[in-house]
């Protein structure tokens, strides 16, 4: 018989920690599901690939600042996408040494299905609520984001306008 700790089971339920953990577990797993149906089978790539329909032709150290996770791993995912034929690199015209990432045109001919995918999700995440509800979501996340950001002196991604 265990005993239930006490400080556990009063701040589980309202811990922003375990909602935003079990909302990621369970966006991957749906995630998963749907894109494997696109050829896609990574869950980790979705968001490299969502960040260059954003904004195509970042630099690697763009997109490891953009995506908030450190610049090996970027390289790693980055190597897998172009393995597969969904990304290219190509040097930077004015600086060389500096390789810009970019969409292939078989990453392109994805991006109608590859949106609705996400859509669909938020979509069903967001079902039944007011929008000025979900507004407020948002706000409190980019709220708590930017805590964070500060926090550990993260570099904050780039505005998405």
């Amino acid at each position: 018989n265990r005993m239930e700790s006490t400080m556990f089971s009063e701040f589980a339920p309202v811990s922003v920690g375990r909602r935003l953990n079990l909302l990621f577990r369970i966006s991957m797993k749906h995630l998963r599901q749907e894109m494997k149906a696109l050829g896609l089978v990574d869950a980790g790539d979705y968001a490299f690939i969502a960040g260059l329909f954003v904004r195509d032709g970042q630099h690697q150290d763009q997109l490891s600042r953009n995506m908030q996770v450190d610049k090996s791993y970027t390289a790693r995912a980055v190597a897998k996408l172009e393995k597969t034929g969904l990304v290219e690199r190509r040097p930077d015209p004015e600086k060389h040494r500096i390789k810009r990432v970019f969409l292939t045109q078989k990453a392109r001919d994805l991006e109608h299905d590859f949106f609705n995918v996400l859509k669909g999700w938020q979509n069903i995440l967001i079902k039944g609520m007011d929008p000025k509800e979900f507004q407020i979501i948002l706000a409190g996340l980019d709220h708590m984001l930017e805590n964070g950001q500060n926090h550990l002196g993260i570099e904050k991604p780039e505005k998405i306008k």
